[in-house]
């Protein structure tokens, strides 16, 4: 199927996955929502998906994958979720692009278009100030909406995330001089839980269950919605092992508490040793390595102390599980969290630092920790997660945010009209007193 806008002599086609894949991954806006693979998962799901291309001239100029959703009341969205990918910085370009976006989905009988372009809003630091200074796409939203698009806002989007914190990792030589831009307290939680021996291991359809289980118990401790398991399932099913990686943070715990009691054995009887010597000679270098010998003596105690409550016939507990994405310019985190029992092993520490590795040595540019928002306040919601991602280094990315047009113009607005007053009577109905029986 094609449409040609004989002004601008683009013509609109539908891609093979492989056409897409090629043009996709190598663009500077290249999004995991916007690739081959989730568009074959989201198929297997039973969504309905188009890849397609804009050429000029035979070559491809633009590219996107579009979803059609229709509510069970015949109303149909067509949505470009961090896309199309195209250059914005040529408004010809974008006008004509968005001219054939709106006649396919009109053809496609939706009654509304919505894009996200996969680019900054303004430049940010790491503690989330503006820098307009050095890149500031403002003038885009108001070019958008002179096409027609209504700006959906900047607030935190968990569905189409728009409110990021990235670590760039380009010109980073190796593990060493990447945890050296870690802080002194996330270094310290790395060394740590590579010390206590916490392994990774990345899910199959085998260990589905583990990685599951351990997601959906720190999802509900957390308060974070997190898929069902057929969502994973059917991610290990069609797409790559390199694109899902569901990633899992583990201890053995009988080998921990040997090594630990091992140790606490070694240094007790180093302690008594240098205790001996130093009330015979009166050593003071003896007597300030009694001090560092005795600080770790007392650090296993009290480490045997803390998992007394783990039984040895616990064997290898999953303590944190992430689902991450490896696609085109980044790593991304998608969701994951600690099972809060096992906080003490830093296990989504180790599995934000081995995932950075795998960046580093895939060659990834970027480390991508994804939704992230508190960022304007301890007292906000979220902050500790934000602080959290901070010590790894990086920067707080917003991006532009959604853009929504109206299609079929009557059938949106009643749509807008309905889902305000739906919203309304939730309000209202939330403050009405409980009547007692």
């Amino acid at each position: 199927m094609n449409q040609v806008s004989t002004a601008a002599a683009l013509e609109y086609t539908v891609l093979s996955e492989d056409q897409f894949a090629d043009f996709a991954v190598k663009h500077p806006q290249n999004s995991f929502l916007q690739s081959a693979d989730f568009a074959r998962f989201q198929r297997a799901r039973g969504q309905e998906v188009e890849l397609f291309g804009v050429r000029r001239g035979g070559e491809l100029v633009a590219a996107g994958k579009l979803n059609f959703t229709t509510t069970r009341l015949g109303y149909t969205v067509c949505e470009c979720a961090k896309g199309p990918l195209m250059d914005y910085s040529d408004p010809a370009l974008v006008r004509d692009v968005v001219v054939l976006l709106r006649q396919r989905a009109a053809a496609r009988k939706a009654a509304e278009l919505r894009i996200s372009p996969n680019l900054k809003y303004i430049a940010r630091d790491e503690d989330g100030a503006e820098h307009p200074e050095i890149l500031d796409n403002r003038p885009l939203v108001a070019r958008l909406d002179g096409l027609g698009f209504r700006h959906q806002g900047l607030d935190m989007d968990f569905v189409n995330v728009n409110w990021m914190f990235i670590k760039n990792l380009e010109g980073i030589a190796d593990a060493e001089e990447l945890i050296m831009g870690t802080s002194y307290r996330t270094r310290k939680a790395i060394r740590k839980a590579e010390k206590n021996g916490v392994f990774l291991e990345q899910a199959t359809l085998d260990t589905l269950d583990d990685f599951y289980g351990a997601l959906s118990k720190a999802g509900d401790e957390k308060g974070f919605v997190y898929r069902e398991r057929d969502y994973y399932e059917q991610l290990l099913r069609t797409t790559s092992p390199e694109f899902t990686k569901l990633m899992m943070a583990k201890i053995d715990i009988p080998a921990y508490r040997k090594s630990i009691t091992d140790r606490l054995a070694t240094e007790s009887a180093t302690a008594a040793d240098l205790r001996r010597d130093v009330e015979e000679t009166g050593s003071k270098k003896k007597a300030n390595r009694l001090k560092v010998v005795q600080d770790l003596v007392d650090s296993y105690e009290r480490s045997l102390k803390d998992i007394e409550r783990f039984p040895d016939s616990v064997g290898v507990a999953t303590v944190a599980a992430i689902h991450f994405v490896c696609y085109g310019d980044e790593v991304v985190c998608v969701i994951g969290g600690t099972v809060q029992d096992y906080i003490y092993f830093n296990g989504a520490t180790s599995l934000y630092w081995g995932m950075m590795l795998h960046a580093l040595e895939k060659g990834y540019p970027r480390y991508n920790f994804y939704g992230t928002f508190g960022i304007s306040g301890q007292d906000e919601e979220g902050h500790g997660g934000y602080e959290f991602k901070k010590g790894f280094g990086g920067d707080v990315v917003q991006l532009v945010g959604s853009f929504a047009m109206p299609v079929r113009p009557a059938v949106f607005h009643a749509n807008r009209l309905a889902r305000s007053a739906a919203a309304a009577a939730r309000t209202v109905l939330g403050r009405l007193p409980l009547k007692r029986a």
